[in-house]
């Protein structure tokens, strides 16, 4: 067989996929993937390493990471019955998608959004409809209660604070959206440490609400890849059922209760980068900027028909951010994470002589 012939056995849902990658640049100051810029203390890393060394590495993790979701449950104030725990919020993703997706179901995706959940839906082979988000890119909710209206028993994917808007959705409004969605609602909120409503208290009403979760941001341990869901316990013991068995390992699952059991030495961290985050907005709105949007999460999204010129000049000054202008409606469009309070500053600091030159 030719590899052309191999190649043509893949399903077509996912050879007629766009490859989703990042090449990786070096930079002196990373402000490109909204990662939690300060590293945990050698002392934490020291007894990780030391549980690492002591654990047998020849026998497979626990079947069920219990000691992970007590402390799960302690700092998210459900009960473990309600949490599965993974590789990442993006194996939570995949195992939602395989649990309530189908080539004859619908699933619902506001743009521009998170571009993974795409890729699982068309990988999938299913059918998807979008609602854009307004022109001020915030929700359009009354748009999202008609397309669920029209579509019965589908998937609606939301994400607040949204990846790479930054806006978010009230209680009142994500309230008003389950009161007519018939299907599986997944509210994705990797960046909730940071700003927006805190879905979880509406799953005892909304039992067809699942909250997806991350160790990757406001947790600073985007290298230990580990995210969990949080949902009516029923409804997680039937998602169990097609989740990998031992899908973390028992470094990474040491490490997660280590970072909750230490998380008061977040708080800091969360709370300067909430603070700089708006003292960088109205920084951001004294120059000529098309558009500074409001967020809720650890970044700020700008438009500017200099686009290309300023990502240049940033980089050539040793700072990355994110250019997000080939998504839908983000046309001259960056991202930029909030970092370190002096790298921040440098951040404003290049961007104002950019426009004064």
């Amino acid at each position: 067989m030719k590899i052309e012939d191999a190649v043509k056995l893949v399903n077509s849902s996912v050879r007629s996929l766009k490859k989703y990658h990042l090449t990786p640049e070096e930079s002196q100051i990373k402000l490109n993937q909204n990662e939690n810029p300060c590293d945990w203390t050698a002392e934490i890393k020291e007894l990780a390493a030391k549980h690492c060394i002591e654990r047998p590495w020849n026998r497979y993790p626990d079947f069920i990471p219990l000691h992970l979701k007590d402390d799960l449950a302690r700092y998210t104030n459900v009960e473990s019955e309600n949490i599965i725990v993974g590789n990442g919020s993006n194996e939570m993703l995949m195992i939602l998608m395989l649990s309530f997706l189908s080539k004859s179901s619908t699933a619902i995706m506001c743009t521009p959004t998170f571009t993974v959940y795409n890729l699982l839906v068309n990988g999938l082979g299913a059918a998807h409809k979008t609602v854009n988000l307004k022109e001020d890119l915030q929700y359009d909710v009354p748009a999202i209660c008609d397309e669920v209206k029209n579509n019965p028993g589908s998937i609606l994917i939301l994400c607040s604070p949204n990846n790479p808007t930054g806006s978010v959705l009230s209680k009142q409004q994500l309230t008003e959206i389950l009161e007519v969605h018939s299907g599986i609602c997944i509210l994705d909120q990797a960046y909730i440490e940071f700003g927006g409503f805190n879905g979880i208290e509406l799953i005892k009403s909304y039992p067809n609400l699942i909250v997806t979760r991350t160790f990757s941001k406001a947790l600073g341990a985007a290298g230990l890849r580990l995210g969990y869901m949080i949902a009516d316990k029923e409804l997680i013991e039937q998602i169990n059922k097609i989740k990998l068995p031992y899908n973390i390992n028992f470094f990474s699952e040491y490490c997660a209760s280590l970072i909750l059991q230490n998380r008061s030495k977040l708080n800091t961290y969360i709370d300067t980068t909430i603070k700089e985050r708006e003292e960088l907005i109205t920084f951001l709105n004294t120059l000529p900027f098309d558009n500074v949007y409001p967020s809720e999460a650890n970044f700020v999204l700008v438009r500017s028909s200099q686009k290309q010129q300023l990502f240049d000049y940033l980089k050539e000054n040793g700072i990355l951010v994110r250019d997000v202008s080939s998504s839908p409606m983000l046309e001259g469009c960056l991202r930029l994470s909030l970092g370190k309070t002096e790298e921040n500053d440098r951040l404003k600091g290049h961007i104002k002589s950019f426009f004064e030159k």
